[in-house]
Formats: structure tokens, C-alpha cells, sequence
């Protein structure tokens, strides 16, 4: 009886093991929005320097948040230091709380590439810089320095899921 236990036990904590050690295992932490799949996680330097590549494609990438929307949390910049990525959520499927900024993200999604042509022009720059005040509209300083992230390119992703840890 006990030697039978001793392998249930075994067989028990070895597949613990392996499904630890699998690629797609989840990182814990705050779960927003749809379970994370893929398996290669990209961070946000390689990102930008794959930039033309990926445009287009479903991706996993890894980062700091940076700043997000002060109003209801519905848009966050995930950055290494220098890139800045703008994510916004699929569908406005979720948001984040106002304690995400600093802290580690993991996430799924859209990653899109376009070339911006006048961005002070936008609601889009409004929206990734700028604080809520009435009907979207927002304050010039933040969405300048926002512009000045960005330059003439906008690098976002449409996430679909995410983690905060």
C-alpha cells in the first residue's frame, strides 16, 4: 500500500513538472482579457527592430507599462527604456487598473505599424497622451510628448489578453 502511494505521489508531482516547464505555461499575476497561447515572447526592443516583419501579426510581447489612461484605464505605453509601444484593448473588452504603471506586462495581440501625418491633428494622439476632459478631448502637453514618443510612425498593438505582475 505504501509503494503504491509513493507512485501516485511520483506520478503526481512529474506531471506538475512538465506543465511547468511547458512554453505555453502562464505567467502570473493580473489576468485582463483572453488567456495568453503563444509561446514565443518577444520583448519590446526586438519588437521595433522586427518592426516591418511582424506589421500585421498576432504577437507576444513583454515590457514595463509606462503611462495609461488616467480617465477609466482604457489604453496603456508598454516601453524597455527607449521603444514605446501603445496598446489599446480589442474591442474595449477590458481595462487596467490605475496601479498598472511600473509594473511588468505580458500580453497578446494586433501589432500594427503606420506612419502618422499630422499627429497633433488626432483624436488618436489625444487618445494615447492626452487626459480625458469632456467629449475626448485632451491636454496639448501630454499628447505633444506623446507625439515626440512616436515621431511620424505609430507602433501599436490591439491586445487581446494580458498580464500584470
Amino acid at each position: 500500500m505504501f509503494k503504491r502511494t509513493q507512485i501516485i505521489v511520483l506520478l503526481v508531482l512529474s506531471f506538475g513538472l512538465i506543465a511547468c516547464n511547458s512554453e505555453n505555461a502562464e505567467v502570473s499575476g493580473d489576468q485582463f482579457g483572453q488567456n495568453l497561447s503563444l509561446a514565443k515572447v518577444l520583448p519590446v526592443a526586438e519588437v521595433f527592430t522586427q518592426a516591418q516583419e511582424l506589421n500585421g501579426q498576432m504577437v507576444r510581447v513583454s515590457g514595463t507599462v509606462t503611462d495609461l489612461c488616467k480617465h477609466k484605464g482604457c489604453w496603456m505605453q508598454v516601453s524597455d527604456g527607449q521603444n514605446v509601444l501603445t496598446v489599446r484593448f480589442k474591442d474595449e473588452a477590458f481595462i487596467i487598473p490605475a496601479n498598472a504603471v511600473g509594473r511588468s506586462v505580458d500580453m497578446e495581440g494586433l501589432f500594427i505599424v503606420e506612419k502618422v501625418s499630422n499627429p497633433l491633428g488626432s483624436h488618436q494622439a489625444c487618445a494615447e497622451g492626452g487626459e480625458h476632459s469632456g467629449e475626448g478631448a485632451c491636454e496639448s502637453e501630454r499628447a505633444e510628448k506623446s507625439v515626440q514618443k512616436v515621431s511620424d510612425m505609430r507602433y501599436t498593438m490591439v491586445s487581446t489578453g494580458l498580464v500584470l505582475s
